[in-house]
């Protein structure tokens, strides 16, 4: 009785390890949900969630893809994203379309991509001052599930808009 009672004791650990694995694959602070819809959608229902003081910018919203890394149109998705090689298969970005630091990119990774890799890589490699006169001072990478948001807007010309943004991507 007692080797058996030992044998239990010692797997216990090993079972709350995966338990705890388990609970965190969805990675991100805004929980391991997935989300349906398109990320078009999705970012129109994150702007729908924003309370009636939050003024966005006049925008425009540019669809995404990988192959954004060879030049398109002159632009590559480094510009978006800061680098090249984020496993997704849908993005979206919301840039000013006149002025102020406002860019929000809202991607749905690739399914068994690195979440975590991928934020981190956004997060170190972001150019928060890639505008002409203006520097993004608020810069925010989360995920949803297998959505990732980055958030880069300047409280002088957007005050409070970073945060509304966050928390309303958070609410899907």
């Amino acid at each position: 009785m007692k080797k058996f009672f030992m044998k239990v004791i010692s797997v216990i650990p090993f079972i709350l390890l995966l338990a705890g694995c388990g609970s965190s694959a969805g990675g991100g602070s805004g929980g391991g949900a997935n989300v349906e819809g398109g990320v078009e959608e999705l970012l129109q229902r994150i702007y729908d969630g924003l309370g009636a003081d939050i003024q966005l910018p006049f925008l425009m919203n540019i669809p995404l893809s990988e192959d954004m890394g060879v030049d398109v149109d002159g632009i590559r998705i480094s510009y978006y994203l800061g680098t090249t090689g984020i496993p997704f298969s849908e993005g979206v970005a919301s840039e000013a379309a006149i002025g102020g630091a406002y860019s929000v990119c809202l991607l749905r990774m690739n399914a068994g991509a690195d979440i975590e890799k991928a934020k981190k890589d956004i997060a170190d490699n972001v150019d928060s001052a890639k505008w002409i006169c203006y520097i993004a001072d608020k810069v925010i990478v989360d995920n949803r599930g297998d959505l990732v948001i980055l958030i880069m807007t300047n409280d002088e010309t957007s005050p409070g808009v970073a945060d509304a943004i966050h928390e309303s991507f958070l609410k899907l």
